[in-house]
């Protein structure tokens, strides 16, 4: 834990490294409703190699939440800053799903902070209008029912399986949370900011992704002055939970990538 503006925000920094000098720190920002619990199973593969950070943004998991409506601009993207600030992070990726895509673009784009090295965002855009997505939500949680309701018969309580139930139920629990973060992601919209962004950064999107699809990733990707896309295959709207083997195999060429080219 540590504290900003009076708010105690929770984070988890695993690092199995044997030494500690090698590699390059990765800090991972959760979406909507969500946790850092979601990037369970990256902190469980890259914390060998890499040091491995991921937050709690206030009012989810165990941070201590805020007074009013939080923005994405201001109050997430500054709980980002404060904690990279915390830790002293220099030459990090940051990695950041679906509303949290919106807080790392901001993060991106504010002065005075120590910038990322590069930018991996999974599952998200620039614009979060709610009105333009809300077909695809109501299609993946009627997909993530079936999910739970197969799961459940057939006893197939795989890591992909028991991490979703979990990240579903904090949602059921904390409804005003889940309700207030669609209600800041429909006010986010910084495309015409996105050029500024001059890091090299890998858009990642779920093949069955009916909330951010493949094309809306598409035409996503081409707003950076340095970016490349990559399909997770068999993949919805959570890919590093969904498709862990696949989106850790692409996550690591990037990294692996961004150590000898930056």
């Amino acid at each position: 834990m540590f504290e900003h503006n009076g708010t105690k925000i929770h984070y988890v920094d695993v690092d199995k490294r044997e030494d500690k000098t090698s590699g390059i720190p990765l800090l991972f920002v959760h979406g909507a409703g969500s946790s850092h619990l979601i990037w369970a199973l990256q902190l469980r593969d890259f914390s060998h190699d890499y040091r491995t950070i991921a937050l709690d943004l206030s009012g989810h998991g165990k941070s201590e939440d805020v007074e009013g409506e939080p923005t994405i601009e201001m109050n997430y993207a500054e709980e980002v800053a404060a904690l990279v600030h915390h830790l002293k992070l220099e030459g990090f990726i940051l990695v950041a799903h679906s509303m949290g895509g919106g807080v790392a673009l901001s993060y991106a784009l504010k002065e005075n902070v120590l910038k990322p090295k590069a930018l991996v965002l999974v599952d998200t855009s620039s614009d979060l209008d709610l009105s333009k997505l809300r077909a695809g939500l109501v299609k993946e949680t009627i997909e993530d029912r079936v999910f739970f309701f197969k799961g459940r018969m057939f006893n197939h309580y795989t890591d992909t399986y028991q991490l979703k139930k979990l990240d579903d139920d904090m949602r059921l629990a904390n409804p005003q949370i889940m309700a207030r973060d669609l209600s800041t992601s429909s006010k986010f919209n910084i495309t015409d900011r996105i050029g500024e962004i001059d890091i090299p950064t890998f858009v990642l999107v779920g093949e069955n992704d009916d909330i951010i699809t493949p094309s809306m990733a598409a035409d996503f990707e081409k707003m950076f002055p340095r970016a490349d896309i990559a399909v997770v295959r068999g993949a919805n709207h959570i890919p590093m939970v969904e498709q862990p083997e696949e989106f850790n195999r692409l996550f690591r060429k990037f990294i692996e990538w961004v150590i000898k080219n930056t």
